[in-house]
């Protein structure tokens, strides 16, 4: 029953670091894109293109690993220990 224990608890902070984490990149890089813009302002349109593209890839990045905690912990929910596994053949030499 321990080992149940510490198996939920482990998913439980792994679900809360991805998830964390993931909220903590998408802040950064909101908060990049608005700072670049309105500080900086659009001077040069080349520098600007290449900052906020980094910070719309940082910000796909983000919203990547908060929807990868998402699934896993769903998987690990909706996982059937019951449902028939195929039978792995060799491949044929």
């Amino acid at each position: 029953m321990v080992h149940t224990e510490d198996r939920v608890k482990k998913e439980r902070q792994q679900l809360y670091f991805d998830l964390i984490c993931g909220i903590i990149c998408s802040v950064t890089a909101l908060s990049g894109i608005i700072f670049m813009t309105i500080v900086h302002g659009i001077s040069d349109m080349s520098g600007w293109l290449v900052g906020f593209t980094f910070w719309m890839v940082y910000l796909i990045f983000s919203l990547f690993l908060i929807s990868v905690g998402l699934y896993t912990r769903w998987k690990d929910k909706h996982f059937d220990e019951k449902k028939p596994r195929k039978d792995l053949k060799p491949p044929i030499v």
